[in-house]
């Protein structure tokens, strides 16, 4: 069960019992907040986002108008992301992230989708501990089954897009 260990591998889930149906994947629901999310870099508009356990992931199920854009977590055998195609209804593992903590600003595929979820980003700084005390950007690059590859922290992230030529 995944719960806010989006960058943490090395913290521990919360366990949120599920009531089991007959032939249904265990689901429960964690929290539904209502906040802003942006589109292909568009300006912030009212959303709401619905955190919700299902088998081995969390879902985050993001409502912007009639668009419907989700994410699901994992975290065993070791962190991974992944978007739902909204065209066809499979799962792509995410290209990148970042997190401004300072906004509670999470962003995926280059700002393609951002939304603000300060219940999730609040949980991730916990867990970390001492490990994000001082830190305010947190950058993740996912390799092609969507597992982190790289990360990296305030003005390491500048420095690296420069050394990749990006």
């Amino acid at each position: 069960m995944t719960r806010f260990r989006f960058l943490i591998p090395f913290g521990s889930a919360a366990l949120v019992g599920a009531v089991a149906m007959p032939g249904a994947v265990m689901a429960q629901s964690l929290y539904t907040i209502t906040t802003t999310c942006s589109l292909k870099g568009a300006a912030p508009v009212p959303c709401t986002v619905e955190a919700v356990d299902v088998g081995e992931a969390t879902e985050y199920r993001h409502r912007i108008g009639a668009t419907k854009v989700t994410y699901r977590v994992f975290d065993d055998p070791y962190v991974r992301v992944d978007g739902m195609d909204p065209a066809t209804g499979t799962w792509i593992p995410a290209r990148n992230a970042s997190i401004r903590f300072s906004s509670n600003e999470l962003c995926f595929n280059d700002r393609a989708f951002c939304v603000v979820n300060p219940n999730y980003l609040n949980s991730v700084r916990q867990e970390a501990g001492t490990n994000f005390t001082g830190r305010d950007l947190v950058g993740l690059s996912f390799g092609s089954k969507g597992r982190v590859d790289v990360a990296c922290f305030d003005e390491g992230c500048r420095r690296l897009r420069e050394a990749i030529g990006q």
